[in-house]
């Protein structure tokens, strides 16, 4: 696993768990307002591919790690509205943009 990778498990591990304690949060910005979240955005693109895959596992708000990210702003802030939709959004984006993020064609 790259460093990256490894960075990244570590910090998805520790937003989960920091999310599933505020489950019940009726602001939805407790979970993006956290260390490991600002952390896994500064991971930057590399981290792209690896947010990808855990959103297609998850619902969590992986969108607005992606957004803020990739700067696409297509699918809202991640965090408040459909967020069925803005997953399906996401992972459809993806689709179409993969290379630009792992240099091979999905």
């Amino acid at each position: 696993m790259s460093d990256v990778g490894a960075r990244f498990d570590s910090l998805a591990k520790a937003w989960e768990a920091h999310c599933a304690e505020h489950r019940e949060a009726s602001n939805p910005l407790v979970f993006v307002n956290h260390p490991s979240f600002e952390a896994l955005v500064a991971l930057g693109r590399p981290a792209v591919p690896l947010i990808v895959e855990r959103y297609r596992e998850g619902s969590l708000f992986w969108g607005a790690a992606l957004r803020r990210i990739t700067g696409v702003t297509t699918f809202g802030d991640g965090v408040v509205g459909n967020l069925d939709a803005t997953r399906r959004g996401w992972l459809s984006w993806w689709a179409e943009h993969e290379a630009e993020f792992t240099g091979r064609d999905s």
